[in-house]
This record gives structure tokens, sequence and C-alpha cells, in this order.
């Protein structure tokens, strides 16, 4: 794989973490304001679903992050 492809391969992949963390720590917060009582969620789906997406989410982004700094090691 030529220079130009792997540097267009690790920022999108970058970027892709950035925007799974992202979501992951929205969803936290989410579920924060649940559990605390300061979201308006009367049964409590929001914080389940929070709680649920985030450790499926958790996995691709630390694949994602791996696979970044295995293109950034390549590089070098």
């Amino acid at each position: 794989m030529d220079s130009a492809s792997r540097t267009v391969l690790r920022r999108v992949v970058l970027g892709a973490f950035v925007c799974v963390a992202a979501v992951i720590v929205l969803l936290i917060g989410r579920a924060v304001l649940g559990a605390t009582g300061l979201a308006f969620d009367p049964h409590g789906y929001g914080m389940f679903a929070g709680i649920l997406v985030t450790a499926v989410l958790t996995p691709v982004a630390l694949a994602l992050w791996l696979l970044y700094r295995s293109l950034r090691r390549r590089g070098k």
C-alpha cells in the first residue's frame, strides 16, 4: 500500500474512532442523567439503552484505535 492511501485510510479510521467515542460519551451522559433522575425517563429505558449500546460500542472503539495505532506504527 502506498503512502497516500495509507494516510487516507489512517485518517478515516481515526475519524470513525472519534465519532464512536463521541457517541459513547453522549450515551454515558444519558445513562448518568437517567440514573440520577435529572432526565425525564419514567421507565428508565434511556438509561438501560445507553448502558447496552455503550457496552456494544466499546469494543468497536477499541478495535478502531488499535487499527489506527497499527497503521501509524507501520508508517514510521
